[in-house]
């Protein structure tokens, strides 16, 4: 209290020179806080926001770039960013090359769409997350994603395991899989999908707060994908679970996959309602999957492809049209970009 004392009569006497001439408030020595950027994206409560500080609700759409003839997105980006969405989901095996990962990631964020890479290569199989961890590992891989960290998120394995892993065996290869990602330098957030081909969302929930405190960075997502079966009330349940639970708990969830037009067994979910309900909720979804690759596990009227051949607007089902463009809460009426990405629009979101 003495030195407050002190050098009160000075800190009355700097503020009267100021007002006296009339000096302006130097905002870059003064608000150092607010003009501090981060490095990567971050996870805050339940909400994800930019190394800027721009709060986003991710509404995309899923691509198989590692098996298209466009494998780096040099044209289709272009026309998946015609819908306004704000994220790509980037399908990618171990044996996508790091170039081609590298020109993929570029084209999405030069069209103002956060990347989503994935690896899909233990898809259903438990035994092979290994596998795509070790792909993440590779120093190629590293430098790719360390170079992009500004805006990548990473989904470490598409649908790994089936209905039979434990949350136990869950537990211990996330963990492990987070050590090793983090002690190979990789600092961006960790999107984790649930088992049963993804479908598994109760023991995912309940393993987010475990696995986030085990991350040093405290940036893990989780992620469900909708192929859910059984009546419309029993697959709208599913949802409404998850969206309690989210909303409850703060736990930062995205649907991976969806909202799907039907389940595993191609008959018709509720997608239109899951949209309004995951808007107003505030989730972010990724539908599966743009077109430019087709999708052959289902058929009409409840085909997966939203596009004929990856072109915006040549609609391959009322579902790809609703999704994107039609619906109160498609992709264009909902998605709002950050706007500290390239090309993000008027109705861009700013920093909180």
């Amino acid at each position: 209290m003495k030195f407050f004392k002190n050098y009160q009569h000075l800190s009355l006497l700097f503020i009267a020179v100021l007002i006296f001439t009339g000096c302006d408030r130097d905002t870059s020595a003064m608000d150092v806080s607010d003009s501090i950027e981060r490095e990567t994206m971050y996870v805050e409560g339940r909400h994800i926001y930019t190394a800027a500080g721009e709060r986003v609700v991710l509404r995309g759409v899923n691509e198989m770039f590692v098996w298209s003839d466009d494998p780096t997105g040099s044209w289709v980006m272009e026309e998946i960013a015609k819908t306004g969405a704000n994220s790509i989901r980037i399908v990618t095996t171990t044996s996508y090359e790091a170039f081609d990962l590298d020109e993929v990631i570029v084209n999405s964020i030069q069209n103002g769409m956060i990347p989503m890479p994935e690896c899909h290569s233990a898809t259903g199989r438990w035994d092979d997350l290994q596998n795509c961890v070790d792909y993440w590992l590779r120093p190629d891989i590293v430098e790719v994603i360390n170079s992009h960290e500004k805006w990548v998120l990473l989904n470490i394995a598409n649908e790994a395991g089936d209905a039979n892993v434990t949350q136990e065996q869950f537990l211990d290869g996330y963990k492990s899989a987070i050590d090793q990602i983090r002690d190979a330098g990789i600092r961006v957030p960790l999107v984790i999908d649930g088992v049963d081909w993804g479908k598994e969302y109760v023991m995912l929930l309940d393993s987010w707060e475990t696995l986030n405190s085990h991350d040093p960075e405290n940036a893990i997502i989780v992620s469900a994908h909708t192929y859910w079966v059984g009546s419309e009330e029993d697959r709208k349940n599913d949802y409404r679970y998850i969206i309690d639970k989210v909303l409850e708990d703060e736990i930062p969830f995205i649907i991976g996959e969806g909202p799907t037009p039907s389940g595993w067994d191609c008959t018709p979910s509720p997608y239109e309602w899951a949209m309004d309900k995951l808007q107003e909720a505030e989730i972010g979804w990724l539908v599966w999957s743009w077109g430019l690759v087709r999708n052959g596990d289902c058929n009409d009227p409840v085909r997966f492809d939203m596009t004929d051949g990856g072109i915006f607007g040549e609609w391959k089902t009322e579902f790809g049209r609703l999704t994107a463009v039609d619906h109160p809460a498609s992709i264009q009426n909902t998605s709002r970009r950050p706007c500290s990405i390239p090309n993000a629009g008027e109705n861009c979101v700013g920093p909180e």
